[in-house]
Order: structure tokens, then sequence, then C-alpha cells
């Protein structure tokens, strides 16, 4: 369930800075705040069409007004009136300057606050905790400005309550509440101004008074019972005319934040005579491009003799095209602009400012959200100015605002801007930023806007003095230490820190994280965590609350545990694994058909359901038997990818490899993947000219599907359009921000397309959401090793080996140290596995192995084969007659379940997958299965063949393939 929240907060901005310790301060600048006002859609959480939308009932709003500044208190109830328990998930994007504050979920009639967590731990800490059916709830920044609460549970008939606190700075001294609710809440709604204002009503509430209260403050109050209408409240606040500070206290520090109104200025233009312009044709940026072109008019009737390098960049960048602009003429780029098709991921590592593509160049105008879902190149400085332009509502503002800035550019958002407003702060002269030090403060941090500055800083002693000079030349100073107080400072100081820190978000990870769980912000390294006992607080080791604290302190006395204690009985039982494996690997078993018992079918645990698509004929490769020439390393066919080279050399890393297993000639015939949507009959009659076109035609109904782009993605490979194949494949970075199903989804598809350089950046990604699931190591060393690179590939599935996991993971560090003994064995490169238990290291060649995963996570897929003698390896029986082993069974989700057989026997082998079913909360799509036959597993001839597979219900078995031992 999901819902786009764009009404939930006020659209307004705050704009970017850059800070030093010790040194003046250079305020980059910012254009001023428009009326603009972003359509406001309904809130509501989305279920599939068999469900009844989760409604929201009411909505409560309290906002209180200062001059510069705004808190807003937002509490939501909803009520969900289907007859199962189910997971809720918000997703809503904030705007520049707006800051988290405050988050908490409501228990029996009382709100408990969330506290900081790091984000991959808060993530681990709610799926676990929900998993058992007790209350949590997380709020987490997904990509950029987009947030995302998750509540579990929504009671079936049943309500719950989350409520959201977020401060800002009013530019312009403009407040505005978008209010659009499709399910006629009862509405609430209470603003509170302290000093003048003019408040506009609006048709569906009628005139909305402002009165005095006892306090000297102006308020007006709402109350509706079932309200339906739609508007924006407006309220205006005047701004400072001369500096003015507030302060705010953080434990044991204090803040501040002054407002310096700016002098007039004359305006002036800078010369220009030639620009790269870097234009975002990804998926995520076909939007509505008018403002971007009336931008473009009145920049090129500012420069109308220009050299223009037009660069359009998506998930790979586009050869360049070179346009000369004379007196203003720039027709000929605009036409070639508007026929820009948006398709595909964002890469920016196509921006990458080189001496071939800055030569010669004046400035620079990138125009993109900033959502980079598939880069893996950090950028450096800009060389030249950077200018950029954004118009979308889910943007990654911090990050594009930081890129800015160090360049001397600016960062203008046409989301909040008039054109004559964008095209003045576009032209116009680079303005002087404003130089600010302080005596006893430091860790400043400067912000320009429309009318004033905005300086924030740490408080070191009671004397504190800020000097600056405006760019007229003027100096000016005044006391810091008297100022009164609020309690929004401290946060906003630390959301500026961690904004500043977004230009290089990878190298600042550690002080981002810090930043936030001191101050309780969201930000990229952590999320906000509500759970409801002492006791879940302490088994994840995060500290909760105050009203938690003492309750949480005497559970932490009574369960000490013995840390060195738990790690030796773990490694313990890895050995004892390992030790039960080599025993099967050695263990001799008859190939002889078993004696007739009826051997009955495994019992069906569901159901029959449809598949959705249907298999046609299979296609196959074949693995010859040894030769002379085998020993050497030989080339992997197109279609058995993946499994590429590399192991180390016998004698540094791996015990010579016994002389059995992985001898036999194995032929593999997988079925392809036909779906029966109906834009699928018609790619497949279509002939390769038309595929892409096609293709663009059919997408508007499936923009936001993943199964469509993998569809047309398998018919463009197998045609060999692979440029276009992986770009249709990319567009599943852009879809659902940060989910990581989506994403190995992505990853294994680019492996099964022969390119593991795409889907390394991809698995980086996902094994930082997360860190606590061993298949993050697993999918991310088995990439590295497609990838050439083994000595990466054995250190991060050692991670898996060495670390301790939920017990619904069971026995996946012996599936994962067969692998690494797997690439030592195939020893074609030299490996250093010193780090490995010597008892641990040892060669188990395979005829076959089987592999299969999938990404749904609370899901139970099984693995069955069946050999030539009829016997069925499958979860109740998991040792075949003749030696086939299959792994543990998988029944929390993703597997892998293994099939390894040492000596196959000649006769043809069937492989299914039974779907058991799922016990998720949040109601999901199809699953996406993927399997990997390996042949001559562990040898120098190892191939690996990969196929895809999709389920749409739970159902009794699905045709995987079928492989003939000769």
């Amino acid at each position: 369930m999901r819902v786009n929240l764009l009404w939930l907060l006020p659209l307004l901005t705050a704009s970017p800075s850059t800070h030093t310790q010790g040194q003046p301060v250079l305020a980059q600048r910012d254009a001023p705040a428009s009326v603009q006002v972003q359509p406001a859609l309904p809130p509501r959480l989305v279920t599939p069409a068999a469900e009844q939308h989760v409604r929201l009932r009411a909505v409560e709003v309290s906002a209180e007004l200062t001059p510069g500044f705004a808190r807003t208190t937002l509490e939501f109830e909803f009520f969900n009136p289907n007859a199962r328990v189910l997971e809720g998930s918000l997703e809503f994007p904030l705007l520049e300057g707006q800051v988290v504050t405050g988050f908490a979920l409501n228990f029996g009639g009382h709100w408990r606050e969330a506290v900081p967590v790091e984000k991959a731990r808060a993530q681990q800490v709610f799926e676990d905790v929900a998993r058992v059916g007790v209350d949590p709830a997380v709020l987490e920044v997904t990509r950029g400005n987009n947030y995302r609460v998750r509540v579990y549970p929504l009671p079936a008939r049943g309500v719950r309550r989350v409520r959201l606190e977020v401060s800002e700075p009013l530019q312009g001294g403009l407040y505005r509440l978008p209010l659009a609710f499709a399910d006629r809440p009862h509405l609430r709604l209470n603003v509170s101004v302290n000093g003048e204002a003019a408040l506009k009503g609006f048709p569906a509430l009628g005139d909305v008074p402002l009165k005095l209260d006892p306090q000297g403050l102006r308020e007006a109050r709402v109350d509706r019972a079932a309200y339906g209408g739609s508007g924006t409240l407006e309220v205006r606040v005047s701004g400072p005319r001369v500096a003015q500070t507030v302060t705010g206290t953080f434990g044991n520090e204090r803040y501040f934040l002054t407002t310096l109104p700016k002098p007039a200025a004359p305006t002036a233009r800078r010369q220009v005579q030639a620009v790269e312009l870097l234009w975002d044709a990804s998926g995520s940026a076909g939007h509505n491009h008018t403002r971007e072109l009336a931008l473009l008019d009145a920049y090129f009737a500012a420069f109308p003799d220009v050299r223009v390098r037009l660069m359009r960049f998506r998930d790979v960048p586009e050869p360049a095209l070179t346009f000369t602009v004379q007196s203003g003429d720039w027709r000929a780029l605009r036409r070639e602009l508007e026929r820009t098709v948006y398709d595909g991921g964002t890469n920016f590592d196509a921006l990458a400012c080189t001496p071939t593509t800055c030569s010669g160049v004046t400035e620079r105008l990138l125009f993109s959200d900033g959502l980079d879902n598939l880069g893996s190149v950090r950028l450096g400085p800009s060389p030249v100015p950077l200018h950029i332009v954004n118009s979308a509502v889910s943007n990654d503002a911090a990050r594009l605002n930081a890129l800015a800035t160090r360049s001397g550019g600016v960062s203008l958002n046409l989301a909040r801007l008039s054109p004559a407003q964008a095209a003045q702060a576009l032209t116009g002269a680079p303005g002087t930023p404003l130089e600010v030090e302080a005596d006893a403060a430091d860790h400043l941090t400067v912000r320009e806007h429309a009318t004033h500055w905005t300086i924030a800083g740490r408080l070191t002693g009671n004397a504190a003095i800020l000097r600056a000079q405006l760019p007229n030349g003027t100096q000016v100073r005044f006391p810091l230490g008297d100022a009164p107080g609020r309690a929004f400072v401290p946060s906003l100081w630390a959301a500026r820190m961690v904004e500043d820190l977004q230009a290089e978000p990878d190298l600042n990870r550690a002080e981002t994280r810090r930043l936030g769980e001191k101050f309780r912000l969201v930000t990229p390294g952590t999320s906000l965590l509500v759970l409801d006992r002492a006791e879940d607080y302490l088994g994840y080791g995060v500290t909760p609350p105050a009203e938690l604290l003492k309750e949480y302190r005497a559970l932490a006395r009574a369960r000490e545990a013995d840390t060195a204690e738990k790690e030796a009985a773990h490694q313990a039982g890895v050995l004892r694994m390992f030790e039960e494996y080599d025993a099967w690997w050695k263990r001799d078993f008859p190939k002889t058909k078993p004696e007739p018992q009826g051997l009955p079918d495994a019992p069906s645990r569901t159901q029959p359901g449809p598949v959705e698509g249907r298999v046609t004929t299979p296609e196959s490769w074949v693995t010859s038997a040894p030769s002379p020439a085998a020993l050497a390393p030989s080339p992997v066919s197109p279609q058995a990818t993946g499994a590429a080279s590399g192991a180390a050399s016998s004698q540094a890393t791996s015990k010579p490899a016994p002389s059995t297993g992985g001898t036999a000639a194995v032929t593999v015939q997988l079925q392809r993947w036909m779906p029966d949507a109906p834009y699928a009959a018609r790619l497949r009659a279509a002939p390769d000219a038309d595929l892409y076109r096609i293709y663009l035609d059919e997408r508007p109904p499936y923009l936001r599907s993943p199964a469509f782009y993998l569809d047309v993605a398998d018919v463009l490979l197998e045609r060999g359009q692979k440029a276009l194949g992986l770009r249709v494949l990319s567009n599943l970075a852009e879809l659902q921000l940060e989910n990581r199903a989506v994403l190995r989804i992505l990853a294994y598809r680019s492996l099964q397309a022969g390119r593991p350089d795409l889907a390394l950046p991809v698995l980086r990604q996902v094994e930082r959401l997360a860190p606590n699931e061993p298949q993050s190591y697993r999918d991310l060393g088995l990439a590295y090793a497609a990838a050439g690179d083994e000595q990466q590939a054995v250190e991060t599935l050692y991670t898996v080996v060495r670390r301790t996991w939920d017990a619904r993971f069971p026995q996946v560090e012996l599936l994962a140290l067969t692998e690494i003994n797997g690439i030592l064995s195939r020893g074609r490169r030299p490996v250093h596995a010193d780090f490995l238990d010597p008892r641990l290291r040892r060669a188990h060649p395979l005829d076959v192995r089987v592999v299969v995963t999938w990404d749904a996570d609370n899901t139970d897929l099984d693995l069955w084969v069946t050999d030539p003698n009829g016997d069925r390896a499958y979860y109740g029986a998991p040792l075949s007659t003749q030696g086939g082993r299959l792994s543990r069974d998988f029944t929390g989700g993703y597997g892998p379940e293994v099939f390894s057989l040492k000596e196959a026997k000649p006769g043809r082998y069937r492989m299914e997958v039974d779907y058991y079913g799922n016990h998720q909360q949040a109601v999901t799509g199809p699953v996406t299965l993927q399997a990997r036959v390996i042949t001559a597993f562990g040898t120098p001839r190892e191939r690996e063949q990969l196929i895809t597979l999709r389920l749409k219900d739970e159902q009794d078995r699905l045709l995987v393939g079928e492989f003939t031992v000769e």
C-alpha cells in the first residue's frame, strides 16, 4: 500500500550553503520563491483491486508560524476495512529546507516518540519485529527528498495513528498548506502566528478569521466532520526588517540561527561563449518540459551567440551533438530536445567533467532531478560553473545544491520559481557571496534567499559575536548569546550540515549517520524507529525513548550475553555443517533404480493457481566431456553467462581436486519465459526494426510495472538489440526507490545478459540497504566472480560464513562456503584466502548444481529435482537414492535452495518449483524466481546458465527445465 502525499507538507523551500570550521564562510545564491503551488494529490493507501483501500479517516494539523520559520505537526488516523492485518507504507517528498523534527506512533491513546537508528539496522528491526506480530513503525529516506513511513500492523477493521512534525524556514514569509482529500476525513486545523500575518481562506472552508488569543498570538481554527474539499491554506508572515537571532539548546550545546536582510544590489550579466548542456533523458525525467524550454528561451536571449554541446544521458550517455546559436536563434537545438525519448535509469557517471568535455566550455547546464540510481563513479569538482535546473517534485535537492555550490553555480527549482525569477537567477552575474566568521562559535552554515541570508552555527561561549561582510562591502557585527530560544534551531542546523555533506555522500556516510543519530534526524544513514516493548529495543540493541529507559536498563542487566561464547558456538556449527557435507560428498551412492515402493508425489501444500505466462520449446547448451585441453580455461558460451573465470592457484588456496565429480557430459534445457500479456504477442510478432517503437507505444499503461520492462527487455536481448534491452531493463531502478527486491531482479537480469559490471553497483546498493540479509553478500560475491574479481568474490562470500544470521536463513553459511571452495578449486587466478580456516578449505566438484532464489521476503518456494530413476529430491526427502542432495528448506524468503549431485547417473532430470505460499503483511505482486544450473561445478570447465521466471499466485508446480546426462 503506497501513497504519494504531495499535499502533506508546505510547499516552500530553503536554499543550499557551504560551511567550514574556523574560516570565513561563503554563501551560495538562491532565487526568490514564487507563488506557484504544485497540484495536490489525494492521500490514499493503494491496495490491489481485490482489496478495499485503507482509508484516511481523520487528519489533525497544527501549524506554528514565526517570522521566517514554521513548524507543522500532522496526525493521521487510518482505517483498514479489510479482514486481514496489513502493513502500511506511505511515501511522500519533502522540499528543500524542510526537516522532520518528530515522528511518533500511537499506542492505545499514548504517543510514543521515535528514536534514531542506523538506517539498515532500522529496516532489519522493523521487518524482524513485524514478522513476529509486534507493533513497529519506521520513517526513512529512500533517495533524495523521498521519504517513506512503514507501519505494522494496520489491524483488520481497525485503526492506526501516526504523527509527523516538520520544521522549515519561510522564504518570502509565505506559508502554504495544500489540502486535498479523497476519503472525506474529519479535519481539524489550527494555525497560530507570532507576528503580523495575513491569512487567506479557501472556498471549501469559507473565510477563516485570525483571532487574537490571550498570549498575543493570532490563531485560526477549523473543525469539519467530513471535509471533502480541496485548496491551499496561505499565510503570509511579515519578515524581519533587521538582523534577528534565535537560539536553541540540544543536550549541553547551544546553537544559533540568524536572519540577515539583504541590501539592494544592481544586476548585471556575465559573458558566455560556450556551454555544455547536460539533459537527463531517463524515464523519471519524462514529464512536461515547458518550464525548462521557457528558461532556455530566456537564457539564449541573454546569451544570443554561443556554442552548445548537447549530451543526453540515461543509463549511458548518448553521443554529443554540437549546435551554434546565433542572434538567439536556438530552434535547431530546441527541436532536438523535443525529440528526446525518455527511457531507462539515471547514471551520473556521464556527468564527470573531463579535460575533453570541459575544454573550452564557459559553463555547464544540468537539467535533472538528481536521482542517480545507477552511477558508481564519484563526481569530482567541476572546473567551470555548473548550473542545475530541476522541476520535479521528487528530487535530490541536497546533492544538486551541493554540486552547484562548490562549482560557483546556482541550483534552481522550477517547481517554486516563476519563469522570470528563474531566468533572472540563471542569466545574472554571479553574486558576491556573503562572508561570515564568528568569535565563540563554529561550524557555520549560510543560506542565501531572495531577500535575506540565514546563518547557523554552534555556540562555544557566552560572548559570541557574528561578523559578516556584505557583497556591497559593508561590514556588520552583532552578538548572539542573548537571543530568544526556539526548539527547532538545533535540528535545522544539523539538517544543513547533512545537506552540505551530500555532494560526496559515499565519502561522508559516517558523519551523516553520526549527525542523524545525535539530532534524531532522518538522513540517508539514519531512520526514526518506534517499537512497542522495552524487550524489543533490548533485543536489537536500540536505546528506547525516556519512558522505557528504566525498564530497558533493568532487562539489560538481567540479560548479559557472552559474545565470545556465541561466536565460538557459531564457528563450531559451521565446521560441523561442512564436515557433514564432506561426508556426503565422499560417500558412494548406488546408481541403480530403487526398489519400487509406490513413491508418492510430494504433498501439495497449496491450491493450484495460474502461472503468469506460459512456457515454450526449451533452448539448450552442452558441456562437453573432459579432454586434455579441458584443464585450461575455456571461453564461456553466450548462453552460459555469469560463470566466468577465476579461482585460486591450488598450491596457495585449496587442496588438489579429487578426480571424481564434475566429469559428466550434461545438456541443460531451460524453459524460455513467454508472458501472455497483450503487449507480449505484439512484440513477438514484430520485426526487429519495430520493437523499440512498439515498446514505447505500449508503455503508458505499464509505467510502474516491473514485469512490463522485464518482458520487453527479454525480447530485445533475444533479438540481439543489447543496448536497447539494457536500457529498458534499467527502468527498474527508477520504479520504487530503494526497493531491494526490484534492485535484485535488475542485477540478476544484468548478469543473465552477461553484464556483471552493470550488476555490481546495483548489488552494492542492495548490500547497503540490507546488510542484515546474507543474500546481499552472497549475490554481490557471485557478481564479483562473474566479473573476474575472484579475490573480492571470496572475501565478500566469507562475510556470509563468518557472521551469525537469523534462523530463517538455515545453513546459508554452508552454501556460501561451498561457493568459495568452488571459486578456489577452479584455479584460474591466484586468490589469497589465509583468513579461511584450513579445515574449511576443501574442493567438492560436482557434475550438476542447481540453485534457486526468489525476490519476495516471507515467501516459501520449494525446489524439486526428479532423476532418471523417478526418485525425487524435495523438502520432505532431501537425499535421493543416487545421492542427489537438497539443502535446507528456506521458508522465510529469498532462498537459496540448492540441489547438488556429485556423480550423475545418465538420463533425464526434471527441475520444478513448488510455490508453497507467503505470509507477507504487505500485499505484493508476482514473485520472481531465478534458477542457476551449473555443470562441472568447482572445475576449470564450470559453466552456468541462468533463467528468470515469474509466479503470479500460489500454485502447485512450475517447470523450470530439464538436464540430460549423456
